[in-house]
């Protein structure tokens, strides 16, 4: 059974289609997996064993009759448990909703049940989608499966493990500063973060709602393809859901000349440098680009994310102070004390920066930069030294990834090779509004190349 478990969406939803495997089997098989290993790796808070073999049941019944929904019918995928479905209890993590049942369901699982997926369980997270270690008090420190003693990121870090542990065929998780690409990069497996607003963020407890995205993970970009044209607005499914074919003579990448390669691990560099003399090798022309103020992503970050979670959790706070991580409670506390002058400052601050960000791609079809400075971090480690200088190591995982939540652009993580402890180093491919697919295609180009 264990060669079924890693199949990929795409062969598994094919040879559902072509009645060789039963979505039946397959769901009971992978919750049994769940279940046993759970204990473990915490990736899952709640799962929904009795709702998933029903609906296995009737995806079954649906495709003997002919009845089939497209790629995603019968598949079992996993959901970040800050998003609501109906009749099941959304914990967000924490202690404070540990019992709140949701009264229905998102936008996004409406879109994955009419597309006929089988939704196996609510993924653990970093308490309230607020930070990106995947550390949580009550519900288990999330464990990496490349190396237990190593983060496995952030805060969508259960989602990323169901997809890298092979217990989920794929995953929806939300991202706000990072947070599908960062447990992505850590794992080792496909992160995107589509433009803002593409894909609803309708019944998603929000952490910041200026800044929130939903984001899916996946094992490889063919499959996030079928993911990606399953819910994005318009899309049809038939076999335009497999990524382009990619021509690099045709492509112009943008690599950035500050910022993104001034503070970053050696074998992260020297793996990203070799990704960039690939695609040059095969034609590609490389133009050093400059995004003015980009290091100012981080203080709108920081005022945007305090004042709208601080508003969020204002009367939570008052009710339920002991029921919070206290790094939480404090991080939502301190929120209040940033003056509306400082958050409608940070806002055109965000306006600006979007607009040079689009800008830029008047001249690059692409931009190619590090995922993450690093590799996954160790679980105990709080900081990064950089030379002289000492960085939070929520910041160092943040830092080339939170600029483009402020932006709004879409952007995807693939890996691209391995450290020295088989720890994944990824690479983030940035593209202009709605250019999905394009990034989808180019990074499964680069990731077949690479890996």
């Amino acid at each position: 059974m264990n060669d079924i478990f890693e199949l990929s969406l795409l062969q598994l939803s094919t040879m559902i289609r072509q009645k060789e495997l039963s979505p039946v089997d397959i769901t009971d098989n992978m919750l049994n997996k769940i279940e046993t290993q759970n204990n473990k790796n915490n990736a899952f808070i709640t799962v929904m064993r009795e709702t998933a073999m029903a609906d296995a049941k009737k995806a079954e019944k649906d495709i003997v009759n002919g009845n089939n929904k497209g790629p995603l019918h019968g598949v079992p995928l996993a959901l970040k448990d800050n998003i609501s479905v109906k009749d099941v209890r959304c914990t967000n993590g924490s202690m404070v909703d540990e019992s709140s049942i949701s009264q229905n369901d998102a936008a996004i699982v409406k879109q994955l049940q009419q597309a006929g997926a089988i939704i196996i369980g609510k993924t653990n997270l970093d308490e309230y989608a607020n930070h990106m270690v995947g550390k949580n008090k009550h519900y288990g420190t999330i464990q990496n499966p490349l190396h237990a003693d190593y983060s496995v990121g952030g805060s969508s870090g259960g989602s990323a493990v169901s997809v890298a542990a092979h217990l989920a065929y794929g995953a929806i998780g939300t991202d706000t500063s990072g947070s599908v690409r960062v447990p992505a990069a850590c794992c080792g497996i496909v992160g995107l973060k589509p433009t803002y607003n593409l894909l609803p963020v309708d019944g998603v407890t929000p952490l910041s709602w200026s800044l929130d995205h939903m984001g899916i993970l996946s094992k490889d970009c063919q499959d996030l393809s079928v993911l990606f044209h399953a819910l994005a607005p318009g899309a049809k499914q038939d076999t335009t859901y497999l990524p382009k074919p990619v021509h690099m003579n045709q492509l112009t990448i943008g690599i950035p000349e500050t910022y993104f390669f001034e503070k970053l691990d050696k074998t992260v560099e020297t793996k990203i440098r070799e990704v960039i003399d690939l695609c040059v090798k095969n034609g590609a022309a490389i133009k050093k680009v400059n995004i003015p103020k980009v290091e100012q992503a981080a203080i709108v970050q920081e005022k945007v994310i305090g004042v709208e979670a601080s508003y969020v959790h204002a009367r939570e706070l008052a009710e339920h102070k002991n029921q919070y991580e206290e790094e939480n409670y404090e991080y939502f506390k301190h929120g209040a004390t940033i003056s509306h002058t400082e958050y409608i400052e940070a806002l055109k601050i965000r306006e600006r920066m979007s607009r040079d960000f689009q800008h830029m791609f008047n001249d690059i079809d692409i931009l190619l930069t590090p995922t993450l400075p690093i590799t996954a971090p160790k679980l105990t480690e709080n900081k990064k030294t950089w030379g002289e200088d000492e960085e939070d190591i929520l910041m160092t995982l943040s830092r080339y990834t939170g600029p483009f939540n402020v932006s709004g652009l879409p952007a995807l993580q693939v890996p691209v090779g391995f450290d020295k402890n088989h720890l994944s180093i990824g690479l983030q491919i940035v593209g202009d509004l709605y250019s999905e697919e394009q990034l989808i295609a180019v990074g499964d180009w680069i990731h077949t190349k690479m890996i």
